[in-house]
């Protein structure tokens, strides 16, 4: 099973991602913490710049880089904030987000992280001012095949100071937050609350996923 989490910077998402993987730990559940690896592990940073060389020879990688690319080629950007203005690293970051993930969710691990697929695409998404509907398009494409054991948590912060970006990534996760595979969490919640649902919603998808594959 794969969690991620999205939202701004400051929104608690590697706070939130830290107190599961604690009660993880407490309800000894394997797991990869895979964003604490990526910060401070020599050998994954190492894998993480490997698989980035060579994710475009598979051929759904270059399916999904294709496919991206197209529906942004109808679209026309409102400008750019210059924050992930270089379009081909995003998509390759995709790309192998998209290829581990469908790995990911076929092993009895859980992998946590603070900054995924999702997030990745939100963010260059929000700093160029993509409609709602061509964001729907690329979440939909880069997600084909690793939704099935999956939990978004969008996390969100009460802080009214807004400014033109925030409102932008707003806009879209709110586009998205119509999925039921998305729980969003305040990060003002007590930690008891957020864990509850957390592991509520868990429970939840694995149960699904159980159902579908005896099926």
């Amino acid at each position: 099973m794969v969690i991620e989490c999205i939202g701004l910077p400051g929104s608690g998402k590697t706070e939130l991602t830290e107190l599961i993987e604690k009660e993880l730990k407490r309800r000894e559940v394997d797991y990869v913490n895979v964003s604490a690896k990526l910060r401070h592990s020599i050998g994954w940073k190492l894998l993480r710049v490997i698989a980035g060389a060579l994710i475009f020879l598979s051929a759904d990688a270059r399916w999904l880089r294709d496919r991206l690319r197209g529906i942004l080629q109808k679209e026309e950007p409102a400008g750019s904030f210059g924050v992930y203005e270089n379009e081909k690293r995003v998509f390759r970051n995709l790309a192998a987000y998209s290829f581990w993930y469908r790995r990911m969710i076929r092993s009895h691990r859980i992998f946590l992280f603070d900054e995924g697929m999702l997030h990745t695409l939100m963010m260059f998404c929000a700093d160029h001012r993509i409609a709602d509907d061509a964001f729907r398009k690329m979440a939909a494409a880069s997600e084909k095949g690793v939704r099935s054991a999956r939990l978004v948590i969008s996390c969100e912060s009460a802080s009214e100071e807004q400014d033109e970006f925030a409102n932008e990534y707003e806009r879209l996760r709110k586009a998205y937050g119509r999925d039921s595979r998305v729980l969003e969490i305040c990060k003002e919640d007590e930690n008891r609350k957020k864990l509850s649902r957390v592991f509520g919603r868990i429970r939840h998808i694995l149960t699904d996923a159980e159902e579908r594959g005896a099926r």
